[in-house]
């Protein structure tokens, strides 16, 4: 893992950050160590022309492409380009079952990372265009 940057505005800190969040939620679905929970880290996934999310998982059997985000903030946006892009992802990557001929592909997931807060976990409606903003609801407790 890569050192842990000094000045929290930098740009090397935000990727850091955004890391840890896919790697701890990675780990999640390895350590359930069970048929049907697995997960892959596709790094990258903000870069470069080809559409990919940052996970791609098998929750309960259901194919999964997560985009996760990380932020001290109350909120967090998705912006329309990101948006079409994890789209775009589900639509091409389509999975075909050997036994009885049917095709799917995964749900696209926004996993939301409140720093010291909480998780949140939204699919992607197909009839959203625009940006998505997803709140918390728990406030960071100042002391």
């Amino acid at each position: 893992m890569p050192r842990k940057p000094k000045e929290i505005s930098s740009p090397k800190y935000k990727a850091r950050i955004g890391y840890e969040g896919e790697y701890y939620l990675l780990k999640k679905f390895l350590d359930i160590g069970k048929a049907g929970f697995y997960a892959i880290r596709t790094p990258g996934s903000g870069s470069g022309k080809m559409a990919k999310p940052d996970l791609i998982a098998v929750d309960n059997g259901n194919l999964l492409a997560i985009e996760v985000k990380s932020t001290r903030k109350d909120y967090i946006m998705l912006n329309k380009e990101q948006i079409k892009r994890i789209k775009e992802f589900c639509e091409k990557f389509i999975v075909k079952c050997p036994h009885c001929g049917k095709e799917f592909s995964p749900k696209p997931v926004l996993a939301v990372r409140f720093l010291n807060r909480e998780w949140k976990f939204l699919e992607i409606p197909v009839e959203i265009e625009n940006s998505l903003i997803i709140k918390t609801d728990k406030k960071i407790k100042k002391t």
